[in-house]
């Protein structure tokens, strides 16, 4: 009774860089695309989310606004987890979440060059 299912379409934007978090999804069918959009206005595509996968827990976990864009490709399905239920569940898995988010933004710093050059701007207000 925790997950709530949830359709988008191709190119829906189903999670906006700067957003507060309101909760996670998991993909029950089709493929998301994870962009992050730095300080300067330049946009990367950092991974692809397939069938199984999912997304959105990073805001969760850190307290801090949306790191990404997550963009529909092609018709997707999911099953969102608002924050509080995550909260319930995932709690005694915090530790391993947050192992997970260190790795992401040892990838971001990769693919922009530091931390820094990304949390400015625009970032300030996101995933």
């Amino acid at each position: 009774d925790a997950l709530l299912p949830k359709n988008y379409a191709g190119g829906d934007l189903i999670i906006r860089q700067g957003d507060q978090a309101n909760g996670m999804y998991i993909l029950e069918s089709g493929k998301v695309s994870v962009v992050v959009k730095s300080s300067n206005g330049d946009e990367k595509t950092l991974n692809e989310v397939n069938e199984g996968g999912y997304f959105g827990e990073r805001g969760l976990i850190t307290r801090q606004p949306r790191a990404t864009n997550i963009v529909a490709i092609g018709d997707v399905k999911v099953a969102f987890l608002d924050k509080a239920a995550f909260e319930r569940l995932l709690g005694p898995c915090m530790d391993i979440m947050k192992n997970k988010v260190i790795e992401d933004d040892e990838e971001l710093a990769r693919v922009f060059g530091t931390q820094a050059s990304i949390s400015k701007g625009s970032m300030n207000s996101t995933n």
